[in-house]
């Protein structure tokens, strides 16, 4: 790959991240009737178990960068 500025064909290329997201999701509220419920019938001993937590889903975006190692030109590949 040759540099399209000075021509050198010293060039690095990386994967940089543009952004990420995540998305959080919760328990049901079927899951929280439920679980009220067994707590009713055990007299409190289902409180000794944890809550179940939710899920997490991250979205990455990423892209390659070719950089010019002798003028620092920077590039999308």
């Amino acid at each position: 790959m040759i540099c399209s500025k000075c021509g050198s064909d010293r060039v690095n290329v990386q994967s940089e991240q543009i952004s990420s997201k995540t998305k959080k999701r919760g328990t049901g509220c079927l899951w929280r009737i439920v679980r009220c419920i067994l707590i009713i019938c055990t007299c409190g001993l289902w409180l000794l178990i944890g809550r179940r937590k939710g899920t997490e889903k991250t979205k990455i975006e990423s892209r390659t960068v070719a950089i010019c190692q002798n003028c620092g030109n920077r590039w999308e590949v």
